[in-house]
């Protein structure tokens, strides 16, 4: 635990800020380039998208470069969309609650630090292609088995700590998907339409491995993506003029809110 090390709390809440501010322009990254179908992978070097330019260092400071060139492409002054800089400052905000919530617990901060970025890209991308890419979701699928085995490691009985954390998780994900499935065909018979996306099901997969079989999180989790879900689809319907609103949002909002709650189940207490 970080307080058996003899460093101040600024120091990790610096880090922590640092850290927030790296993987949000990462998230920034993946919202780009995944729905585009272009490797997170390779190797370019990132470009003004209207005139081509090659960014350099001072272009990418996270959020202050968009800042500091009043949201412009210093080579052709083109607009920089918006959604960048909330981006990378949704994944800070998300890593500083992680931070003042849990502590900077060492390993497990690390895969809620790598659960932040995905957080975000996913709202991004649920909003701008009303899709949640099954990369994403197995992405935050393996920061939880991730954390799941850090903590068994640091148990007493680790095969016991995996199989009684893990098997509760993994009977989560298939309730979940149970309760999703069932949700959205009620909703396709009510409403003769589709209500939740494959990708919603598959989230649903991944939120029920992270929370547990703990009754409470499910009702509750449902409860607060629907009010969020409202608030947002407001919103939505007097920016956009559209009927139709993405509810993975809401979805990964509600998700984090009860990650912040009551912490997820593979969690060492």
């Amino acid at each position: 635990m970080y307080d058996d090390i003899p460093l101040p709390d600024g120091f990790f809440l610096g880090a922590t800020v640092f850290l927030g501010l790296v993987l949000g322009s990462f998230a920034t990254a993946l919202a780009y380039r995944i729905p585009r179908d272009i490797s997170i992978f390779k190797k370019a070097r990132s470009a003004c998208t209207s005139c081509g330019r090659n960014l350099t260092a001072l272009d990418l400071v996270p959020l202050f470069s968009w800042l500091a060139l009043r949201g412009r492409c210093r080579g052709c002054g083109a607009k920089i969309g918006w959604q960048y800089p909330l981006i990378e400052l949704g994944t800070l905000a998300l890593c500083v609650a992680f931070y003042a919530r849990f502590g900077f617990q060492v390993p497990q901060v690390f895969f809620f630090f790598a659960l932040a970025p995905l957080v975000a890209a996913i709202v991004a991308i649920d909003f701008e292609f009303k899709i949640i890419p099954d990369g994403l979701n197995l992405a935050m699928l393996a920061a939880g088995i991730g954390m799941l085995a850090a903590n068994a490691f640091q148990s007493p009985d680790a095969i016991g700590f995996i199989t009684q954390r893990g098997g509760e998780g993994l009977g989560a994900a298939i309730l979940y998907v149970a309760v999703s499935l069932a949700l959205r065909q009620g909703i396709m018979i009510w409403r003769k339409k589709d209500a939740l996306g494959w990708g919603d099901v598959k989230f649903f997969a991944v939120a029920g491995f992270w929370l547990g079989l703990n009754p409470d999180s499910a009702a509750y989790l449902m409860l607060v993506a629907g009010v969020i879900g409202i608030f947002l689809a407001v919103i939505w319907q007097k920016i956009k003029k559209e009927a139709e609103f993405p509810f993975g949002p809401a979805l990964l909002l509600a998700f984090a809110a009860m990650l912040l709650w009551q912490g997820p189940v593979f969690l060492l207490r």
